[in-house]
C-alpha cells in the first residue's frame, strides 16, 4: 500500500468514525413533539433598525450608489479619451506614411531622370 492509499484509508476510516450514528439525548423526541403540538406556535423574532440607523444607512447606501456612478462615469471619460487619442495617433501615422511615400515618390522620379540623363536605361 503506497503513501496516497494509507492517506486516503486513515480519512475514510476519520470521516467514517465522524459520520457514526449518535443516539439524541434523554427526551428529546417528548420535548420535538410538546413543541410541536403547542397551541401557541414561536413566533420569528424581527429585528427592527432603530430610525437613527435607518437614516445613517440609507445615506450610506445613497453615497455608495453615488460613488459608483461617479467611478462609472470617469472610467467611461478615460476610454473615450484614449479612443481618441489612438484615432488621433492613428491619424498621424496615415499622415507620416502618405508623407513618406511622396518623398519616396520624388526621390524615385529624381533618380530616374539622373539615371536617364547618365545614359543608363530604365524602366518606368
Amino acid at each position: 500500500m503506497n503513501q496516497h492509499e494509507e492517506t486516503l484509508t486513515r480519512f475514510e476510516r476519520e470521516l467514517m468514525q465522524a459520520m457514526r450514528a449518535v443516539d439524541p439525548p434523554e427526551g428529546f423526541a417528548d420535548r420535538v413533539m410538546a413543541r410541536a403540538q403547542a397551541a401557541e406556535k414561536p413566533r420569528a423574532r424581527v429585528l427592527a433598525m432603530p430610525w437613527r440607523g435607518r437614516f445613517w444607512m440609507s445615506g450610506a447606501i445613497a453615497a455608495a450608489v453615488l460613488g459608483g456612478a461617479l467611478i462609472g462615469e470617469q472610467v467611461h471619460l478615460r476610454r473615450e479619451r484614449e479612443r481618441a487619442e489612438l484615432a488621433q495617433r492613428r491619424t498621424e501615422a496615415a499622415q507620416q506614411f502618405e508623407t513618406a511615400m511622396q518623398i519616396t515618390d520624388q526621390t524615385l522620379t529624381q533618380v530616374r531622370a539622373q539615371l536617364q540623363q547618365a545614359g543608363v536605361p530604365g524602366g518606368n
